[in-house]
C-alpha cells in the first residue's frame, strides 16, 4: 500500500514537470474562473472571443490587466496600464463590442 502512493505522487510530478506553460488565452480563462466571474466554460468562452475579436496589443493588455496581481508593477504591466490610456477610438469599440459579446455570448457576470 505505502508504494501505492508514492506511484501516484511521482505519476502527478511526472506530469506536472512535462505539461507546457498556459497560452495567454488559457491563462485569461484561468484568472476568469478564479475570480469566480463565471464557470470554466464561461471563461474559456470569454478567452476565446478576447484572441478572436481583439487586436493583438489590446488583447495582450487585457491578459496582463485580467491576470496581474495587485500592486504589481513589472514591465509588462506598466505597458498594459499605457496602451489601455492610449486606446484608440477603434480598439475601444473594438473592447466595447468583445465585453458584449463576452456577456452575450457566453453568459459570463461582468
Amino acid at each position: 500500500m505505502a508504494a501505492d502512493w508514492r506511484l501516484i505522487l511521482l505519476a502527478g510530478l511526472a506530469a506536472t514537470a512535462c505539461s507546457k506553460p498556459l497560452t495567454k488565452t488559457e491563462q485569461l480563462a484561468e484568472a476568469c474562473f478564479m475570480d469566480q466571474m463565471g464557470t470554466r466554460q464561461m471563461c474559456s468562452c470569454m478567452a476565446s472571443a478576447a484572441s478572436e475579436r481583439l487586436d493583438p496589443d489590446v488583447f495582450d493588455m487585457f491578459v496582463t490587466m485580467g491576470t496581474a496581481a495587485p500592486g504589481d508593477d513589472t514591465e509588462d504591466t506598466r505597458r498594459a496600464r499605457e496602451t489601455a490610456a492610449n486606446m484608440t477610438p477603434a480598439q475601444q469599440a473594438q473592447m466595447q463590442a468583445f465585453m458584449t459579446a463576452a456577456v452575450e455570448l457566453c453568459g459570463l457576470r461582468m
